[in-house]
């Protein structure tokens, strides 16, 4: 074969091998973009519908405020 054939096989098999490798990281990427907009949803949809730790604590301690009120009139009978 002629250097100038054997390079050009080469140069294929490289740039062949380039694609592959390009074309991989392009769907991983597009896979990892579906992803994060899946958990971004997941998020969303948490932030809305459910109660925050400082809101939930802030209920709590106002039970409980209200639960030793009942409790101190309860003893005063």
């Amino acid at each position: 074969m002629d250097a100038p054939i054997l390079f050009d096989m080469m140069f294929g098999v490289i740039v062949l091998l380039g694609g592959f490798i390009l074309r991989r990281i392009f769907a991983l990427t597009d896979r990892l973009a579906a992803e994060d907009r899946k958990l971004h949803g997941r998020i969303t949809v948490v932030q809305t519908e459910y109660v925050s730790k400082k809101d939930f604590d802030t209920a709590v301690d106002r039970i409980i405020d209200c639960i030793n009120r009942l409790e101190s009139k309860m003893d005063k009978i």
